[in-house]
């Protein structure tokens, strides 16, 4: 079922654009989790280098890179829960999902939860969720990137800016 492959891939590509957004600004991430900045470059790496190799998993199918899938599945269960946990004790402040200053809140838990679950199956299916070669692939591959960046900004559209 190749369809899972794409929202698995957006999920990769998201995990990278907040690594790398994640790096170049350490301190937004920190205030947001609440944490340093030291661990704020640690959770950045980890988003980036789980990330990567999920998305070549999925292109590629290397079977070798299962454990990055199986990554990126705990990563977002991880930041579901830290939201939820966050969103239960009342805490709107920004969720650190982007650099648009987005609030603690539904749209945010349900991305997580959507590509946590969605991962989960095509990390237990895998590989048969891989992309086809050729012109299909860098069609498939074109519609991950599209629907990353209207993921990207879905916490910001449904649960309003940061106060």
């Amino acid at each position: 079922m190749i369809l899972l492959g794409i929202p698995v891939l957006t999920g990769a590509f998201l995990l990278v654009e907040a690594g790398l957004e994640h790096i170049r600004a350490p301190k937004a991430l920190a205030r947001a989790a609440h944490t340093g900045t030291v661990a704020a470059r640690t959770i950045a790496a980890a988003e980036f280098a789980t990330g990567a190799p999920s998305a070549v998993a999925v292109v590629f199918g290397t079977t070798a890179l299962r454990w990055a899938l199986a990554g990126q599945t705990a990563m977002y269960l991880a930041f579901a829960a830290h939201l939820s946990w966050r969103r239960y004790r009342g805490e709107e402040s920004d969720c650190g999902c982007n650099r648009m200053g987005t609030q603690v809140g539904p749209g945010g838990i349900a991305r997580a939860v959507l590509l946590a679950i969605a991962t989960l199956a095509a990390t237990v299916r895998y590989p048969a969720d891989v992309l086809p070669g050729g012109g299909l692939a860098i069609l498939l591959i074109a519609c991950a990137v599209v629907l990353a960046v209207l993921l990207y900004t879905l916490p910001a559209a449904l649960d309003g800016r940061a106060a």
